[in-house]
């Protein structure tokens, strides 16, 4: 049986476009390397600090090595090596550079988490309410739990989401494939999990008002669908923000507004590095020849 080829492993966890970059990235590096199958901690130190000389700039940085990395995930996976060189090397990135974006999550694979039924009926729609604040509003943990009934507007078909410390307050609309959902969760799920008086939306199948704690251990058993990336209530956020920004281009300041982020450089973190800038800016600091 053939083995894998390295697109053929990068496309199983990332999309087209990451694969493009990491392969070309990964090209350069053994082009310029050709010993590189063997290199040890050392060598890849060496050559990261070389790139930082050339380019100041950490988030061109971050996507390289994590293209490297890769590759060495890629040979232990094949064989080839039985050790990773630099799994546990990393770039320290200041607070206003871009976030790390490339393990984070598509809109088609976030709407994957909706498709996990609950044998649990009750449980299933409320699991479902929960998710999809998660993938459609991108609410934190603590946003979530702190909802209540009030704050969902069936009418206007709008959530209320109140200020904290390091959020802003907002209103945002509930996509159509909630309002029903909605409706049925507040109609009859909510009112027939009620066991004690309390205004929370969210509440636990023992009837009591849910924890932050029980939504991470709502996602725990999600996370065998991405077995090599993070999934939690926060990469689940971190995917929503990146993706009105890459997939929906929607506008800074909207991503901002909806994000309830106090300043937009928080938001403009989560912007991609344009492929084509990336390969320009390889090419120019760290040419073949």
């Amino acid at each position: 049986m053939p083995k894998q080829t390295l697109e053929q492993f990068l496309l199983q966890s990332y999309s087209p476009q990451t694969v493009s970059s990491y392969l070309f990235a990964i090209n350069h590096f053994l082009k310029l390397n050709p010993k590189a199958k063997r290199y040890k901690y050392g060598n890849i130190v060496k050559y990261m600090e070389e790139i930082s000389t050339r380019q100041s700039n950490s988030k061109y940085r971050v996507v390289i090595l994590s293209a490297i990395k890769k590759y060495y995930d890629y040979l232990v996976m094949s064989g080839y090596r039985n050790d990773h060189p630099c799994k546990r090397l990393n770039i320290k990135v200041n607070s206003n550079q871009a976030i790390q974006v490339q393990d984070l999550f598509s809109s088609p694979e976030l709407q994957l988490l909706l498709e996990r039924e609950n044998r649990y009926r009750h449980l299933d729609i409320r699991n479902k309410v929960i998710l999809s604040l998660l993938i459609y509003q991108g609410l934190t943990s603590d946003e979530i739990i702190r909802l209540t009934v009030k704050d969902i507007d069936l009418d206007n078909g709008t959530v209320y989401i109140k200020a904290s410390k390091n959020l802003n307050k907002r209103r945002m609309n509930l996509v159509p494939r909630q309002m029903i959902l909605f409706f049925n969760y507040l109609q009859e799920t909510r009112l027939e999990m009620l066991r004690c008086k309390t205004e929370k939306l969210i509440i636990t199948k023992l009837g009591k008002p849910m924890s932050v704690d029980s939504i991470h251990a709502m996602i725990e058993p999600l996370r065998g669908l991405f077995p090599d990336r993070k999934l939690n209530p926060q990469t689940i956020r971190m995917s929503v923000i990146c993706n009105w920004l890459n997939e929906k281009n929607i506008s800074l300041e909207k991503a901002q507004e909806l994000a309830g982020h106090k300043w937009p450089g928080t938001t403009e973190k989560y912007i991609k590095v344009n492929s084509s800038h990336q390969r320009e800016i390889i090419n120019r600091y760290f040419p073949s020849i």
